[in-house]
């Protein structure tokens, strides 16, 4: 059984091949060549290095080598850079063009073309684990399909209605799902959006895989000191964006505030870039903890961010959604107690242990658990222990096979 993954939003769907591979099951790894930004290559998830917040596109990362299963488009623009009437007559896009354009009408034409090197290559496998708009260039493959799901995929696409090109997509989107054996549901809000759009019945809960071999507790003194001068204090490391209304940065800040004035010797180091980076620098000067914050002036690939992770006493993540993202899992690997807001109806109904994290969502329940996990070093321990314990039970290596179970169904 041949297996593609396709497409690579925040380096998912490389750390998923690399546990297929872990496991003994090869599988090739399929990005989208028209995706340039940083943290959609692979190369980002293995360099340690910082980039400036305005220059994230691939183009800037140095050479690194590449498992020789990660495949993209060579040779340049090929047909995606052909008119679209000339690409009618080109072999393999014919069809797939035709088809494209009775579903989704005149506007899913160039989108379809511009993709023709992913639907030709697509072709030479049994079977697509697809991400994105993977569903849809598989089903104009006429390969069979696993959708797997990062969020706006399946909770934001289906929807869009803005532009004519975006109800394309919303069209197209609809239908590659509708053609899929099978929907992996990686985080439990998105059963409504199937339930939505009709696919439920395809749907089954398969979260997100962590690398629990390379996101494992460990020690990086180098960046203690350098937030800490002397090793002296303790450190809180938030990874997610300044963004008030998606990652509740306003309540993250107000609740360091108040855990952090009475304890000057607690540092907080959280990514500088996000819309919301000047209303977060603005709120940290009026609650008076500027001197106790540092936003980083740069994103950090991947290895880096793990360095981070170990250097942090305490991580914190988001408080809005009412669930996680990829870093708050690899914290979570690392062994680090976590601050972070889960619906616990939404996860109970898919895990029968709930993730032991410090459920908290205002700024005042996150400052109450800010300050008990900075003031008792063994809280902190027993925490972070468990957290790894979980993430190794439920989002580690095991999911590899129920991944591919969904595989084999597909093609029954």
């Amino acid at each position: 059984m041949r297996i593609a993954i396709y497409d690579n939003l925040a380096n998912n769907a490389y750390i998923q091949a690399k546990g297929f591979h872990r496991q003994g099951h090869p599988v090739d790894l399929i990005l989208d060549p028209r995706d340039t930004f940083v943290m959609s290559d692979p190369r980002w998830e293995d360099l340690d290095i910082e980039l400036p917040t305005d220059r994230l596109d691939a183009s800037v990362l140095p050479d690194a080598p590449m498992p020789d299963w990660v495949r993209t488009e060579t040779g340049g623009p090929g047909t995606g850079g052909k008119k679209l009437w000339g690409a009618r007559k080109v072999p393999g896009v014919a069809g797939p063009l035709a088809r494209a354009v009775r579903v989704g009408g005149l506007h899913a034409g160039p989108m379809t073309v511009d993709r023709s090197w992913v639907i030709k290559t697509l072709r030479e496998y049994d079977v697509v684990i697809a991400y994105g708009f993977g569903p849809v260039f598989a089903a104009l493959a006429g390969v069979p399909c696993v959708a797997d799901t990062w969020g706006g995929d399946i909770a934001v696409v289906p929807y869009a209605d803005e532009t004519p090109l975006r109800r394309a997509e919303a069209r197209l989107q609809r239908w590659g799902y509708s053609r899929c054996r099978r929907i992996l549901l990686t985080d439990p809000r998105f059963y409504p959006h199937a339930r939505d759009i009709g696919v439920e019945h395809l749907c089954e809960f398969i979260p997100f895989l962590v690398d629990t071999e390379k996101y494992s507790p460990g020690e990086d003194a180098e960046l203690r000191e350098r937030f800490l001068p002397g090793g002296e204090g303790r450190l809180v490391f938030v990874p997610s964006r300044q963004d008030w209304h998606w990652k509740g940065s306003d309540k993250m800040l107000r609740g360091f505030a108040a855990a952090a004035r009475e304890r000057p010797d607690v540092r907080l180091v959280c990514a500088g870039w996000g819309v919301d980076i000047d209303r977060s620098r603005a709120l940290a000067e009026e609650l008076g903890v500027t001197a106790q914050i540092e936003f980083l002036p740069y994103a950090v690939s991947k290895t880096r961010l793990l360095r981070y992770l170990r250097a942090a006493d305490v991580v914190m993540d988001q408080f809005t959604v009412g669930s996680y993202g990829t870093s708050a899992l690899e914290a979570m690997s690392v062994g680090k107690p976590l601050l972070i807001w889960l619906e616990q109806e939404r996860f109970e109904k898919v895990f029968e242990e709930f993730p032991p994290v410090a459920n908290v969502r205002e700024h005042g329940e996150i400052g109450d658990a800010l300050t008990l996990l900075l003031d008792d070093p063994g809280e902190r321990g027993r925490l972070g222990d468990r957290a790894r314990d979980w993430i190794i039970r439920h989002q580690g290596d095991v999911l590899v096979e129920p991944t591919l179970e969904a595989c084999r169904a597909a093609l029954r």
